[in-house]
């Protein structure tokens, strides 16, 4: 029933907007929904259905509301995740992703209501806001086929741990504009300044002695965070994200979080940019002690 199907919430002016692109196409009573029969636009989904073995499960009497990605969505996704079509279609959760979209009961754009909506993944659910699902928009609406109910999404939702998460290049990653170089500064020079005090304190040595003495075990600690930072950035492998702006967008990491410790308000206050600041912080106060202790001749502690 509808009732029990989703919720996604009535927004006026979006829900304007969203009638103006509403389709009604309407099938012969007794016709099922085929994969063949999903349009042009969703052609790829068609074939994603028939490779998974699903058109017996979205065929029948039973009423369901389909999410649907179009081409151009798929498209994106083999562009994000440097995979070709069949490579897409023949991902061992491909099952998981497709049930993803699906809803029971028959859902229309005005039934749409903000917060979570279970699938038929049964494992995860949607989450709708106004005429967007997990952040997609819904660009055309309330299409009738068969049983099913279709509403056609310009990207592809996927489930935690289904599919690897957008590649980057080292180039992207390491780019002056790109998210590393500062943030792996930042945690360096924390890392750094944190030493450099505890040591000045426990052996009276400047931050330059310091360097000079354990060049070495410097080198190193560099190079280990440096590489922490860095590896998941380059396999990205189920859905993980290196890039700690991104990580509270991603519905993966947001599972690791479940139930843990760092819950959604200790991940307000511990945020990427609290990070940010602190390691900003961490650089100019090392630059401070180097020149300080240079000014002085000695260690400042």
């Amino acid at each position: 029933s509808t009732a029990r199907a989703a919720p996604v919430a009535r927004r006026c002016g979006a829900r304007r907007g969203l009638a103006a692109r509403r389709q009604a196409v309407s099938a012969p009573a007794g016709v099922v929904a085929s994969a063949s029969v999903l349009g042009d636009n969703l052609s790829v989904l068609s074939a994603a259905v028939e490779k998974a073995e699903l058109l017996e499960a979205l065929t029948g009497d039973k009423k369901l509301t389909v999410f649907a990605p179009t081409d151009a969505a798929f498209a994106r996704v083999c562009e994000d995740l440097q995979l070709s079509k069949e490579e897409v279609l023949g991902l061992e959760t491909l099952a998981d992703i497709l049930t993803y979209h699906v809803v029971e009961g028959t859902v229309t754009s005005g039934d749409l209501r903000d917060g979570e909506v279970a699938t038929l993944n049964e494992r995860f659910a949607l989450d709708i806001q106004g005429t967007t699902v997990n952040g997609a928009n819904i660009t055309t609406a309330d299409v009738t086929i068969g049983n099913l109910t279709v509403h056609e999404i310009d990207a592809v939702c996927f489930p935690p741990w289904s599919a690897p998460a957008k590649v980057l290049t080292p180039q992207q990653v390491l780019a002056f504009e790109g998210w590393a170089p500062e943030v792996i500064n930042g945690r360096l020079a924390m890392l750094g300044f944190l030493t450099a005090v505890v040591q000045e304190i426990a052996t009276g040595q400047s931050f330059t002695e310091q360097f000079a003495t354990n060049f070495g075990i410097f080198a190193a600690q560099v190079q280990l965070w440096a590489f922490a930072s860095l590896a998941p950035a380059f396999s990205s492998n189920e859905g993980y994200t290196a890039n700690p702006f991104t990580m509270e967008a991603s519905r993966t990491w947001r599972e690791v979080f479940k139930g843990g410790p760092w819950g959604p308000e200790k991940r307000k206050v511990f945020s990427p940019e609290v990070e940010q600041l602190n390691g900003r912080a961490a650089m100019v106060g090392i630059v401070a002690l180097i020149a300080v202790e240079t000014f002085k001749g000695s260690a400042l502690f």
